[in-house]
C-alpha cells in the first residue's frame, strides 16, 4: 500500500518519517520572510510559485533549542492542494516500505518528548529509530493560507538570527533560491513536473532523475576492488550495504580530475550504485517545456548521453540518460578472479 512507503529524513540529530503520498516536493532552504503572530515553531514563510508556504522547524515544535540553518538544509513540502507546510530537514536518508506491524504506537513509545500527538508511531530501522509523523496533526498546527493572507511578510533581514553568520555569497545563495522558487509559469508549461538531482562533475552540471536516487551521502573509506576497470573506484560501506562506486566521467568524455567528496546513491533495478560527484548542487523540478534538445553543435561533455539541456540558476544542466550509460558495453566488468 502507498501509505506503507515512507520518506526518511533527519533534522538536528533526530530521524523522522513521512508517507511519500504526503510529500509534494523537496527544495533547498530559501531565504525566509517573517510574519507576525505566527507560532514560534513556524520560523518564516517563502513564496512557492505563487503560494505562501509556512516553514516548520520540528526541533522547535518538539521543544528543543534552535540551531542555525545551513546552506545544505532542505525544505520538504507536505500537504494537499488545499494546504501546504514546509518541514526543515538537514539530512535526506531513504525511501522505505514500513509495514504496519513494524510500527509501535505512540502509547508504547516514550521518546517523543511529550508531543506524542504529532507522532503516529515509531519504526525501528536497520540503522536506528524513526518517528513517523502525523500529517494531519502537522498541517493542523500550521497557519492556514487564509490566515497568512491577512498579513504582509516582513523583511527577510529580521530572520538573520536563524542562520549562521552568512557571507555575502551565502546570503545571495539563499536569496537566489527564494527568487527561483517564486517564479510562476503557466500551468500548461508546468504540467508533468519531474524531479532531478543536479550534480557537478569537474566544471559541468548534470541532472539525474530523482526516481533513481535513493539518497545522498559523503564519500568516505573507499575499498579498491581487484580486476575492475578504472571507472570502478571501489566499494563503500553505507550503513551495512556494500555500495559500488562508479565514476561516469570517462563515459562522458571527461577527464578524471578534481576531488569528488559527495556520492549520489542510485537504485537501478536490483543494482545499488554510488556516483561520486564534486558537489550536490540542488534538487529541482522541471516540466518537459523546461528541457531543450542538445544542440547538434554543442561541445558539452557527454552530449551523446544527454536527454536534453535545462537552465537551472543560470547554468546549463545536461539531463543524463543513466540507464544507457551503465548499459554500454565498455562499462561492463568482464574480468574474473581465478
Amino acid at each position: 500500500m502507498m501509505d506503507d512507503i515512507h520518506f526518511i529524513f533527519g533534522h538536528r540529530g533526530a530521524r523522522y518519517g513521512l508517507p511519500v503520498s504526503a510529500v509534494r516536493e523537496i527544495v533547498w532552504l530559501p531565504e525566509l520572510s517573517p510574519i507576525e503572530e505566527l507560532p514560534p515553531y513556524i520560523t518564516g514563510v517563502f513564496n512557492l510559485r505563487g503560494r505562501v508556504v509556512p516553514v516548520m522547524d520540528l526541533g522547535l515544535r518538539f521543544g528543543h533549542a534552535h540551531e542555525p540553518y545551513l546552506t545544505g538544509d532542505r525544505v520538504i513540502v507536505i500537504g494537499s492542494d488545499e494546504a501546504r507546510v514546509g518541514v526543515v530537514a538537514n539530512e535526506l536518508y531513504d525511501v522505505l516500505v514500513i509495514p504496519p506491524s513494524a510500527i509501535k504506537t505512540p502509547a508504547s513509545y516514550q521518546g517523543a518528548g511529550g508531543h506524542e500527538h504529532f507522532v503516529r508511531g515509531a519504526a525501528m530501522l536497520n540503522d536506528g529509530l524513526a518517528m513517523l509523523l502525523d500529517i494531519d496533526a502537522l498541517l493542523g498546527s500550521a497557519p492556514t493560507e487564509e490566515t497568512l493572507a491577512l498579513h504582509t511578510p516582513g523583511a527577510p533581514e529580521e530572520l538573520s538570527h536563524l542562520f549562521e553568520k552568512l557571507s555575502a555569497e551565502e546570503a545571495e545563495l539563499f536569496r537566489g533560491r527564494a527568487r527561483s522558487l517564486a517564479q510562476v509559469q503557466e500551468a500548461t508549461e508546468r504540467s508533468g513536473l519531474e524531479g532531478y538531482a543536479v550534480i557537478r562533475l569537474n566544471d559541468e552540471s548534470f541532472g539525474i532523475g530523482l526516481d533513481l536516487v535513493r539518497e545522498f551521502s559523503h564519500l568516505h573509506s573507499i575499498v579498491p576492488v581487484p580486476c575492475c576497470p578504472a571507472w570502478v573506484l571501489g566499494n563503500m560501506n553505507l550503513r551495512g550495504d556494500i555500495l559500488t562506486l562508479v565514476d561516469i566521467r570517462p563515459a562522458l568524455g571527461m577527464a578524471i580530475e578534481g576531488a569528488t567528496s559527495e556520492v549520489v546513491v542510485l537504485r537501478i533495478g536490483e543494482l545499488l550504485l554510488g556516483l561520486p560527484a564534486a558537489e550536490i548542487v540542488d534538487v529541482v523540478h522541471l516540466a518537459p517545456a523546461d528541457i531543450a534538445a542538445v544542440p547538434i553543435a554543442s561541445d558539452r561533455a557527454g552530449k551523446a548521453y544527454c536527454k536534453g539541456v535545462a537552465s537551472v540558476g543560470g547554468h546549463a544542466v545536461g539531463i543524463l540518460d543513466l540507464e544507457t550509460i551503465l548499459a554500454e558495453l565498455e562499462l561492463q566488468v568482464a574480468e574474473q578472479v581465478q
